[in-house]
């Protein structure tokens, strides 16, 4: 919650300076629709685990996660009475890890290959002429991620998990370029596992919880920088005065907004519905931006991929489950 929080502030100081959104038009787009925005309860019922083959189908992470842990916690109970009784389930869970390790090893493989077929996608899909009028946009969202980058995650990684930040972001850099490349952090799980448990040394069981939850709830980008970003734009294209209240505002709703969204598939368009609707600003304006998201989203996921993979770091540090030689290898 904290640096959402600083990554919210670091959008707004950027979109200010750059004054995004001045002197633009709105067009509007008849076949733009708001994200509907759900209930605070809702949230919660979501996360409980229905049917997890449908969840798990759906990329819904957090119920799934929560299944397992249920899953997890009833076979420590058995174990503890009768050992024996769950040996068979035991066992299957060992193998069935092992073969979707396996499975994941062939999918890196094969990861450059995907990589260089969605960039071709990209650059004969969106020309010049659809990015340059939103530059200054485009520009901000890749200041702020950077700055979120090098100021937040690295004063975390040197003074909280204190190790070596170059030699860290050394080690996760495939992760942060398959992130970038394939703006899905789902699809990037893979290498980012990969990086910190090869690569950084965290221990299999720290990377294989921390990671994929990351990937859904530790969003600095998608949560906090896009939505203080669009709010700075739509305000300025319609003319909209924003006070330091409205700032404050924008600041408790991104940071408590990011939890109620977690799980939620479309995090970046929702949490900027979520500020634009309490702000007051209309809606519409975000319809805009949706030429260029795609531009945007390969710096909005490997910052939150950089993010989870930080987070990923400190819980290690502080459980113990770093091999500090390896990653200083």
């Amino acid at each position: 919650m904290l640096t959402t929080a600083i990554a919210t502030f670091i959008g707004l100081l950027v979109g200010n300076i750059l004054n995004i959104g001045a002197g633009y038009n709105f067009i509007n787009v008849p076949e733009f629709k708001a994200r509907e925005i759900p209930k605070f309860t809702q949230v919660f019922l979501d996360m409980i685990p229905k049917n997890p083959v449908n969840e798990m189908a759906n990329g819904k992470i957090i119920p799934v996660i929560i299944f397992s842990i249920l899953i997890a916690i009833s076979l420590a109970i058995e174990g503890e009475k009768n050992m024996d009784s769950i040996k068979i389930v035991r066992e299957f869970f060992i193998q069935l890890n092992r073969v979707i390790s396996r499975l994941t090893k062939i999918v890196i493989s094969l990861t450059p290959y995907g990589v260089y077929g969605l960039i071709a996608s990209i650059s004969t899909q969106y020309g010049i002429a659809t990015l340059l009028p939103l530059i200054r946009f485009i520009i901000a969202v890749y200041v702020a991620c950077l700055l979120q980058i090098a100021i937040v995650h690295t004063g975390i990684v040197a003074f909280v998990a204190k190790v070596n930040p170059l030699k860290f972001f050394k080690k996760i850099y495939p992760a942060q370029v398959v992130a970038f490349s394939t703006q899905s952090s789902f699809g990037t799980l893979p290498v980012t596992i990969k990086s910190l448990t090869e690569g950084v040394g965290i221990s299999e069981k720290i990377a294989n919880f921390v990671a994929p939850i990351g990937a859904t709830a530790g969003m600095n980008a998608c949560g906090g920088i896009y939505p203080a970003l669009v709010a700075i734009f739509v305000a300025n294209m319609f003319n909209k005065d924003l006070s330091i209240n409205h700032y404050l505002i924008l600041i408790a709703t991104t940071t408590l907004s990011s939890i109620g969204i977690a799980g939620v598939p479309g995090t970046a368009s929702l949490a900027a519905t979520v500020v634009l609707a309490s702000l007051g600003l209309p809606i519409e304006g975000l319809a805009m931006l949706l030429g260029v998201d795609v531009i945007v989203d390969m710096a909005r996921t490997m910052t939150n991929v950089t993010g989870a993979s930080v987070s990923a770091l400190v819980v290690a540090s502080s459980e113990k489950e770093i091999d500090l030689n390896i990653l200083n290898s």
